[in-house]
């Protein structure tokens, strides 16, 4: 049942985080933003260890581990928060839902394995299928569109390399969800602070109160309980199938639009999130691997084990 639950936090987290950084930006630059939130995680994270008299962290002997989570950070979250300047929140969640193509792709190369069996290739397709519906209704972007298209694509590789690199390393060792999160979220500190500092520049911040809050958001829940739900996850389940999340946020993220800011769903977006739904249920039958709430097992096919 933990292991349920901490899929449906993950999944509610990752369908609003992208409305929480597009409001933030009202207040921050993105890597202002960016860095003020993981470091506020990062303080009130080792806090709250202390208090509670948990283990700290062990960089001598995890580092590796720690250094391949925080690359899910930096650069991976930087280049979303930079994303946010030039496509919309809807538009961000969408585009990350094409993580489970480039994990599938990318599984052989980091862990020697391949998950790539034709009904999940069927099922990459129709998901992409379904994008493209939804992205020809969503992408009425501005002229530098294509930049934020771009950094979202690079922000794909990078995320499906971590979580790939993650799975790799927990073979050989085990590190509490809590201190794997502060872990990649203090290893991502100095790259994020060099880039807003030297690179980015720091520029003025103009407080305001939905600003505040959405930087408290980010920081306490979706960073330090987002990321040791989502490690939590990671260490229980099979990568392919924590990478649907992707798949399953950009729909939430639509509806939540619809309430939050009025914005506007076609025939064609339902269209393409329809083909999504299918794509997931042929993927992997999700529902069945979350009333198991363990890796999936061989269905007639070889079985990957992460």
């Amino acid at each position: 049942m933990r292991v349920q639950l901490a899929y449906l936090l993950v999944i509610m987290i990752w369908a609003t985080t992208p409305l929480s950084i597009k409001l933030g930006g009202q207040s921050f630059s993105p890597m202002a933003g960016l860095s003020l939130r993981i470091l506020l995680a990062v303080l009130v994270g080792s806090v709250i260890c202390t208090i509670g008299g948990y283990a700290g962290l062990n960089i001598r002997r995890h580092w590796k581990l720690y250094a391949a989570a925080s690359l899910g950070i930096f650069p991976n979250m930087a280049l979303i928060y930079v994303a946010a300047d030039y496509i919309s929140s809807g538009l961000i969640s969408l585009m990350f839902g094409l993580a489970p193509f480039f994990t599938a792709v990318l599984t052989r190369p980091i862990l020697g394995e391949s998950v790539l069996q034709p009904r999940k290739l069927l099922a990459i397709a129709l998901a992409v299928v379904g994008l493209v519906f939804i992205f020809y209704d969503r992408a009425r972007m501005g002229e530098h569109g294509a930049i934020g298209i771009g950094l979202m694509l690079l922000s794909n590789v990078v995320f499906s390399s971590s979580s790939l690199l993650i799975k790799k390393l927990n073979k050989t060792m085990t590190v509490p969800p809590m201190e794997q999160a502060l872990g990649s979220m203090a290893f991502s500190l100095p790259g994020l602070l060099i880039t807003w500092v030297a690179i980015t520049g720091v520029g003025p911040i103009h407080y305001t109160p939905i600003g505040l809050a959405s930087l408290l958001y980010l920081s306490l829940f979706a960073s330090l309980v987002g990321f040791a739900a989502y490690y939590y996850i990671l260490n229980h389940m099979a990568v392919e199938t924590v990478s649907l999340i992707p798949l399953i946020t950009p729909i939430l993220a639509m509806l939540l639009g619809v309430w939050a800011v009025d914005e506007v769903v076609t025939l064609t977006m339902l269209a393409g999130a329809g083909l999504i739904l299918v794509a997931l249920v042929i993927h992997q039958k999700l529902w069945v691997l979350l009333a198991r709430g363990k890796k999936p097992q061989a269905d007639n096919e070889q079985a990957v084990e992460h």
